[in-house]
């Protein structure tokens, strides 16, 4: 370890000297690596990880459509992750938390078997109120707001179905055991993500996948239930997504 740290001086050193501007690349990447494992409750390395291609062996067509500027979305990783665990699954029926505007319930349709259906459940838009803890200012405003699915392509509607509910107060048995796939992105607080796991997990099949996005220290609520909770899960590399299988 000495050997290293000393290794590390005298590079910084030699950076300094020919330009210390550069420093602020070093100690850029230097702080945001310590920001990744400073809190151990959201350390995720801990989780194992799992390629991609991995998900799913075998050669599959993924169709996927992007939404240039759009915040508080999917990445294209992300959007290929998901198709990639709709594949694993042959999923026709796919629960999702949390439409916002649509993006990732885009992927979701693009990826459904033949005559399958998406749920995607949201806040009403003329009364987005919620019972559970949402700590975080900027999800607080995402909540509020409406266009809840928005930009869903209209030649897609005709397979999602818009659940408007408060997902604490969602009652979920009438799905029970019929999901294929769930994909949990609604509020990131502990308490809503606990809620949301715990009524994904009753609505899906045996062999069935639930996703959670924001797996990453900077939501670590999401790593901290994923961590306590008793489910095998992986992260899926390159992106902020896990997922679990129900066996």
């Amino acid at each position: 370890m000495s050997s290293k740290i000393n290794q590390l001086i005298r590079r910084l050193l030699k950076i300094a000297l020919r330009n210390p501007q550069d420093l602020k690349h070093i100690l850029g990447i230097t702080n945001w690596a310590a920001g990744e494992i400073v809190d151990p409750v959201a350390d995720i390395r801990s989780i194992p990880s799992i390629d991609l291609l991995d998900i799913c062996p075998g050669s599959q067509r993924w169709a996927m459509q992007s939404f240039p500027g759009v915040g508080a979305s999917v990445s294209p990783m992300e959007c290929a992750a998901l198709a990639a665990l709709a594949h694993l699954v042959e999923a026709k029926r796919i629960f999702e938390f949390g439409t916002y505007k649509g993006v990732s319930t885009t992927q979701l349709v693009l990826n459904i078997a033949p005559g399958g259906m998406v749920f995607t459940l949201d806040l009403p838009e003329d009364h987005p109120a919620y019972s559970l803890p949402i700590p975080k200012l900027d999800e607080q405003k995402i909540a509020a707001e409406g266009a809840k699915g928005s930009l869903i392509p209209k030649t897609l509607l005709d397979r999602v179905t818009f659940l408007k509910s408060d997902s604490a107060t969602f009652d979920e048995k009438p799905y029970l055991g019929t999901m294929d796939l769930v994909f949990v992105d609604g509020a990131h607080s502990y308490e809503y993500v606990k809620n949301d796991t715990e009524k994904g997990w009753r609505m899906l099949r045996s062999g069935g996948v639930i996703a959670w996005h924001d797996c990453v220290p900077s939501h670590s609520e999401v790593v901290r239930y994923i961590k306590k909770s008793s489910f095998v899960s992986k992260r899926v590399s390159g992106t902020t997504l896990a997922f679990a299988i129900k066996h």
